[in-house]
């Protein structure tokens, strides 16, 4: 083992540490990597500094950017509003069901397209009124609209991070990267079939004697309404062009076309540079950029390929797709469970690409198996950045996410063993 591997490995262990410390800020990641990368030699000090130019980084911040606009704007009341009509005027445990369901729909579907995150902590006023209304456990919504946003963020390449490093990853080692849709055909059906499970057995979801705290209701100027539609007319476009950048219909980067529409909302005073920024925070891109990192030390260093096979050993050399795509799918969901989801993509992604070069695979296909098993953070708090920034609103324990997220990560595992090797071949 070279002294770059090794070098490379202490940096990865500074990662896994600090992410693993509740103390330390998960940002120190870049602070602490950095010196270490440019002092021993493991990349060139442009190289390092490159990872703040990925594309990824751009558009997590568009992302977060578009969701402190959502907010400020109070497009999430009106999410609100609609879903207090449509559950009607029914009672009982059929009217309960009823509310669970299109929760689950609104926050999952939005979650398509807007990081997971960002749209449960947009929900949370919701969520306190129907609670209020609806005499429902806060803390049962909050845990219940943790998992739909988890599982709608998986459908698309934007609407999780997970699934943003996993392609970082991709494009850090100059491979084709993934389009906007190749997530959904194994994403999809575990969408689909994780909310039949959620919402018919929702009583399994931990409930506590919380039923949210009174909140005033905000009426809706015309002004406000108006605002509303720009920046919502803004973010389709951006949407639009992500889809027409997949398809290969267009051939401009969609961020280009993010931050125009930002700077049109701001320009036009539609939105202030302060609700702009609300959604964004240096924490968050000095996290992303630590991540982007360590992705590039991994592929740098060889790390990667030392990991990758040690990986292959295990799997014997088969070509069997189906037990690949179970080593890879549920190693990468054990994984996840000790770390932020999004770092676990994000390191375990270069491990991938290395597997795939010596089983002469397809690259695509491995990273998205991983990708698949990172984002399955559905038994402790500590797993994603949405299961952490949520609990503080809630009286939810360490258990309570194991209790009713494991059937969530049977039938992420079976639609992935079964499904992925079909629609996305390894070979």
């Amino acid at each position: 083992m070279s002294m770059t591997t090794v070098w490379a490995l202490i940096c990865l262990i500074i990662f896994i540490v600090i992410l693993a410390n509740n103390k330390l800020p998960n940002w120190l990641t870049f602070i602490c990597l950095l010196p270490v990368a440019a002092l021993t030699g493991i990349m060139d000090i442009s190289d390092i500094y490159g990872v703040l130019s990925k594309s990824s980084l751009h558009l997590m911040i568009i992302i977060c950017m578009f969701s402190g606009m959502i907010a400020a704007t109070g497009l999430d009341i009106v999410i609100g509003n609609f879903l207090d009509r449509m559950t009607g005027k029914e009672t009982g445990e059929k009217k309960e069901r009823k509310i669970f369901m299109w929760v689950f729909l609104v926050s999952g579907v939005i979650s398509f397209v807007l990081q997971n995150s960002y749209v449960a902590m947009a929900l949370l006023p919701v969520l306190r009124s129907i609670a209020r209304k609806n005499h429902i456990s806060l803390s049962k919504l909050i845990l219940f609209v943790i998992y739909s946003t988890t599982l709608g963020g998986a459908v698309t390449l934007i609407g999780t991070p997970t699934n943003v490093y996993a392609n970082t990853a991709l494009e850090e080692a100059g491979l084709e990267t993934f389009g906007m849709f190749d997530f959904t055909p194994v994403a999809l059906p575990i969408f689909i079939l994780g909310g039949l499970y959620m919402v018919y057995f929702n009583k399994r979801c931990p409930s506590y004697d919380d039923y949210g705290e009174e909140i005033e209701d905000r009426e809706v100027t015309p002004e406000q309404r108006r605002k509303q539609q720009v920046v919502g007319f803004a973010f389709v476009i951006f949407i639009l062009a992500l889809v027409l950048k997949s398809l290969g219909v267009i051939s401009i980067d969609p961020n280009i076309i993010g931050y125009a529409m930002i700077a049109v909302s701001i320009l036009t005073t539609i939105v202030t540079p302060k609700e702009a920024m609300s959604g964004l925070s240096a924490s968050m891109i000095l996290f992303c950029a630590g991540i982007n990192l360590m992705i590039a030390i991994m592929n740098s260093s060889g790390l990667g390929d030392l990991f990758g096979n040690a990986i292959i050993s295990i799997i014997g050399g088969t070509k069997n797709l189906y037990v690949i795509t179970a080593v890879l799918c549920i190693g990468a969901s054990i994984a996840t469970q000790f770390m932020n989801n999004m770092a676990c993509a994000g390191m375990l992604a270069p491990v991938g690409i290395s597997i795939a070069e010596t089983l002469g695979a397809n690259p695509q296909a491995i990273v998205l198996a991983i990708a698949i098993g990172a984002g399955c953070s559905y038994l402790t708090p500590i797993a994603s950045g949405t299961n952490q920034s949520m609990l503080i609103f809630s009286k939810l324990q360490f258990q309570d996410f194991a209790k009713f997220g494991w059937p969530l990560l049977l039938i992420s595992w079976a639609c992935a063993i079964l499904i992925l090797p079909q629609v996305f071949p390894f070979f």
